[in-house]
């Protein structure tokens, strides 16, 4: 996963920021960010609304936190061209929660951080190291995400006789606000939000699903070139199957939960 964010991080904001914009502004408006507060941005990325977290807590402190060198990099150099102060830290979300100091922050966030973790438990352990009124913000994709790959995903795997990897993002909203409760913490506001990705062909729609870190499975790496290539050209031609007029669409269905420490 780390290799796979620094090889995309230079384009990650035109192949998969850019399309989050309205669901991230909202998630850094429900925090109700206030001047001194010390807040960690967990999944980073790039940096955009982590220099808008700094922004808006001057002289307060932002902890950037990536499992990507170059994506922490990119985010520091957005916070230095914007004359805003900014700490990284080099780190997967699971370690990081584990050893931060209880009661250290007043605004954690965990940006589509939660495929690469147990989001259970991780989400649990938000409560103990926010500071009582704190609030945490969470925004993921929900298992009902790209559901026109994820089926030809599920008959290419059943012909070829191989387990299917289980979606490992939550079901919507409700289940990410039933993990924060269970770490003390109460849901404030939570949302659904819905768009949908038109490309000119199956093979540019697959091609998206790995340039973007859309798909970063560690099961991928079992295949030798000779074997995966194959494999996504058939891949991105039963993509085709989903075409219509505009294109071949793609939909995605994200959930945000804002909720705070009792």
């Amino acid at each position: 996963m780390r290799s796979i964010y620094d090889r995309i991080a230079a384009r990650y904001d035109d192949q998969w920021g850019r399309h989050l914009r309205q669901p991230q502004d909202r998630l850094t408006a429900g925090l109700r960010l206030a001047a001194g507060a010390r807040c960690a941005d967990i999944g980073c990325g790039t940096g955009i609304e982590t220099v808008e977290m700094a922004r808006q807590v001057a002289p307060g402190e932002v902890v950037a936190v990536d499992c990507s060198a170059e994506m922490l990099r990119a985010a520091s150099a957005r916070a230095a061209a914007a004359g805003l102060p900014l700490s990284t830290t080099c780190a997967e979300a699971e370690p990081f929660l584990h050893l931060a100091e209880p009661s250290s922050f007043d605004v954690v966030t965990l940006r589509f951080c939660l495929a690469y973790l147990d989001w259970g438990s991780a989400l649990r352990r938000l409560g103990r190291i926010l500071r009582p009124g704190g609030r945490a913000g969470v925004l993921s994709n929900l298992s009902s995400s790209t559901p026109q790959a994820y089926a030809v995903y599920c008959r290419m795997a059943e012909e070829l006789g191989l387990v299917k990897v289980a979606l490992p993002v939550p079901d919507g909203a409700v289940q990410i606000s039933e993990a924060l409760h269970r770490g003390g913490l109460s849901t404030v506001e939570a949302w659904t939000h819905r768009f949908r990705l038109w490309f000119g062909s199956g093979a540019q729609a697959a091609g998206w699903l790995q340039e973007s870190g859309f798909v970063t499975h560690a099961a991928l790496r079992e295949f030798p070139p000779e074997v995966l290539q194959p494999l996504c050209e058939v891949f991105a031609a039963r993509l085709e199957e989903y075409r219509q007029t505009e294109g071949v669409p793609l939909d995605f269905e994200l959930a945000g939960v804002i909720a705070a420490r009792r």
